[in-house]
């Protein structure tokens, strides 16, 4: 299983729902080019098909075979499809956690979905303008207490300091506005997912029309199961970890029996 994460996000995240499925199944969790420990991508604009490139050639350069479940949260939904659609044959299910639309960026309005292209360009120009260094002062002074409370929820204590690092660093910042741009100019449809295996876990406090986009995500594949987390917001694995890892624990149970189908053929 690989885990493709949220905009600008980095493994830490996701390390308690490693751990609560470790003794299962084995899996990846990986920072994109530019956050956490990773080096930053190449100079010019990134797209969802490019990093999916950049997954495939690390799995291959570890020495991690095929075929992989992935699970998207957020932009890493828009990832994962990509990779998909670029491999097929290599993935073998994909549970989508609040995913991103590809067109979501032109669908202002729609349904009363609020937030669009302007919204995320605006977005990646607040961060840009960010001067970091009054929230590392805050921090240094002990007063950052939104960023401290942040922390102590994303991730395990052992990596407080390590997340603080990430967050307060000008790459961070760099890497945020860089994969804003990218979801601000995505567009178009998702790929169709035929008959792979597709778990589809959607916030319940969205805004509205996200649920829209959702239903769609979940009609790419004749085998979808589709949650709703009610009281979660975009981050269910935070919110209801308990949700995620069993709804990945069945997706792969579903994966594996597709296969066995398959070879039975």
């Amino acid at each position: 299983m690989v885990v493709v994460a949220a905009l600008a996000d980095n493994v830490l995240m996701w390390i308690r729902i490693q751990r609560d499925l470790a003794g299962e199944m084995q899996i990846c969790l990986y920072d994109r080019a530019g956050t956490g420990w990773s080096d930053p991508p190449p100079r010019g604009p990134r797209t969802s098909g490019d990093m999916a490139g950049e997954l495939h050639d690390l799995l291959s350069t570890a020495g991690i075979p095929g075929p992989y479940v992935l699970v998207g949260h957020s932009a890493g939904g828009i990832i994962a499809r990509q990779f998909a659609a670029r491999y097929p044959g290599a993935v073998s299910g994909i549970a989508l956690i609040d995913s991103s639309h590809e067109d979501q960026a032109h669908r202002r309005g729609i349904d009363g979905w609020p937030y669009g292209q302007r919204e995320l360009l605006i977005r990646a120009g607040k961060r840009q303008a960010r001067i970091l260094g009054i929230r590392r002062f805050a921090a240094t002074l002990g007063v950052a207490r939104k960023l401290d409370a942040d922390i102590a929820r994303e991730v395990p204590a052992e990596f407080a300091a390590a997340a603080r690092a990430i967050a307060l660093s000008s790459r961070q910042r760099r890497i945020a506005v860089r994969e804003t741009l990218m979801l601000a100019r995505s567009s178009g449809q998702p790929p169709a997912l035929g008959s792979l295996p597709l778990a589809v876990v959607t916030a319940g406090r969205q805004a509205p029309g996200w649920a829209r986009m959702q239903e769609e995500l979940a009609s790419l594949s004749t085998r979808t199961t589709h949650l709703t987390a009610e009281e979660a917001g975009h981050y269910v694995h935070l919110d209801d970890p308990e949700l995620i890892v069993r709804v990945i624990r069945d997706l792969v149970h579903r994966t594996s029996r597709a296969q066995e189908e398959a070879g039975n053929l």
